[in-house]
């Protein structure tokens, strides 16, 4: 398989009690958050599992993990549909991911060659139940169904972090002032 432990393979959470849960920074890169496994394409001292994210199925077991992070990782994969139907097969019911991507008009979002896919405000809301959203009613190309649990804008200017979400969002989609935007999602099984 395209996945490896430093040295072994097999991603079930093995040396666990069978209620543990894994939790995975997923592309960690050297980044490390304590109770987190790192997961990235590159070895590195951060990384207990090396995983190719563009290979897909990865190598968890279904429904093995509890909590996800993915930290300016989801913009360099080519398809972020198959990305959330992984990430919903590999989370446990309830189990929750945060992702984390620049902002589509943002100066970090264009600047970075390796960057293949831009995300709004409202991209998640394509992964949300019937009547949740909006656009939960175009959610019809996937099964995979996840909860917003939040969504944050993170704002260039002081200021404007202060400012109703909708004025955020105009001065973000006239003015490029939203860096980044987070998402915590709970998987609906």
């Amino acid at each position: 398989m395209q996945s490896t432990r430093r040295q072994t393979s097999g991603l079930g959470g093995e040396g666990r009690s069978p209620r543990s849960k894994l939790k995975l920074n997923i592309g960690c890169g050297a980044d490390v958050y304590p109770g987190y496994e790192g997961v990235d394409v590159v070895p590195g001292p951060s990384v207990r599992y090396v995983q190719d994210l563009t290979k897909i199925p990865w190598s968890f077991d279904e429904s093995s993990v509890e909590d996800i992070l993915m930290h300016n990782v989801l913009e360099h994969l080519p398809d972020t549909v198959k990305v959330l139907e992984e990430l919903h097969r590999i989370l446990a019911p309830g189990g929750t991911v945060l992702i984390k991507v620049p902002y589509y008009n943002s100066y970090g979002a264009a600047t970075d060659p390796t960057h293949v896919r831009f995300f709004s405000e409202d991209t998640m809301n394509y992964f949300t139940p019937d009547g949740a959203t909006e656009h939960s009613g175009f959610n019809y190309y996937t099964k995979a169904r996840f909860s917003i649990r939040s969504r944050a804008l993170h704002m260039r200017s002081p200021l404007l972090a202060r400012a109703p979400v909708s004025v955020q969002l105009f001065f973000g989609h006239h003015f490029a002032t939203i860096s980044d935007i987070t998402w915590v999602l709970q998987a609906i099984k």
